[in-house]
């Protein structure tokens, strides 16, 4: 089994909780996610099946797109409903033309903080361990991509936003440190995400009780379907065997002149299966393999699973 599932993920359970079930149908391949959502989130999370585990960096590379509710004037130490709110005192009324002017100075590349409750590393352990072990938390900038920020509903003090955003991006922090330009502050009620790339809700499948190993492989996507920000090279029967093995490969190419000196590719073959990420050195002139997911082993696992 090699692919990526397009998984519906509901408000409750984490995203380590999805991946679980998911090993427990498709033991013995390898299952990882790209890109966690917290408890209270709903939507879309790829689970990487098999040797698509390999892929989890591109993966993070594609932007994704929530939608949001925030409730403003509100305060807690998660930014959301999962800790204790409290009311910010003197909070100011906020109009929705106010609001929006203000999410434009959000849009492009921001340094923001993330929520002292979340899974960011500090000095070796997670945010949100240490901020429950009652210790004071020093959260570090990051510097994050943001696309677009729209008002979608606004009726004070209940706000919704439609985010679309790079990797890392805490929607959470999004909509807090909006609030705090005007004095006040905010906490997200709900959240869904809605798209990950080219993955979209509305072609996700539920966690219920159908629930199958049978479902899992109808429903799983090929790898390379995420992947269409990078350009595809095919090989012929040759050359995948020296990809194969992690030897260098001399091959000529229409756009030479144009490859960046790093310029990785999709290696299919003739029949365009996907066989994994080759690069290209310009240093040395050569292309070899990057990463090369349809090992022995691998095939070996999907013959025992096709027969058991």
């Amino acid at each position: 089994m090699l692919g990526v599932l397009n998984l519906n993920k509901p408000s409750g359970p984490t995203s380590r909780d999805c991946v679980g079930k998911i090993e427990r149908l498709v033991h013995p391949f390898k299952v990882g996610h790209a890109g966690t959502l917290d408890p209270i989130a709903s939507g879309v999370l790829l689970i990487l099946v098999g040797p698509a585990v390999r892929l989890m960096d591109e993966y993070h590379l594609l932007d994704k797109e929530y939608e949001g509710t925030f409730e403003l004037g509100l305060t807690s130490p998660s930014a959301d409903i999962e800790t204790e709110v409290s009311t910010v005192e003197d909070a100011p009324r906020i109009e929705r033309d106010q609001f929006s002017r203000a999410c434009e100075s959000f849009v492009g590349d921001i340094l923001q903080t993330p929520p002292v409750f979340s899974a960011v590393w500090v000095g070796g352990r997670r945010a949100h361990s240490l901020a429950r072990s009652g210790k004071q938390v020093e959260m570090p900038l990051r510097r994050v991509r943001i696309d677009s920020i729209e008002v979608t509903s606004f009726e004070y003090p209940r706000v919704s936003l439609r985010i679309v955003c790079g990797t890392g991006t805490y929607v959470r922090s999004i909509g807090r440190d909006i609030a705090k330009t005007f004095g006040s502050d905010a906490v997200l009620t709900s959240l869904v995400r809605t798209r990950i790339g080219p993955f979209r809700i509305e072609q996700s499948i539920a966690t219920d009780a159908r629930f199958t190993k049978l479902s899992v492989q109808k429903s799983i996507n090929p790898p390379q379907d995420g992947l269409n920000f990078m350009p595809r090279l095919v090989l012929e029967d040759g050359l995948l065997e020296r990809f194969r093995f992690g030897q260098h490969i001399e091959l000529a190419h229409p756009m030479h002149e144009e490859l960046q000196p790093h310029q990785r590719f999709i290696a299919l073959d003739g029949d365009g299966s996907f066989h994994g990420i080759i690069g290209y050195d310009r240093a040395n002139d050569v292309w070899k393999a990057d990463k090369y997911l349809l090992q022995p082993n691998y095939l070996q696992q999907v013959a025992s699973d096709a027969l058991g």
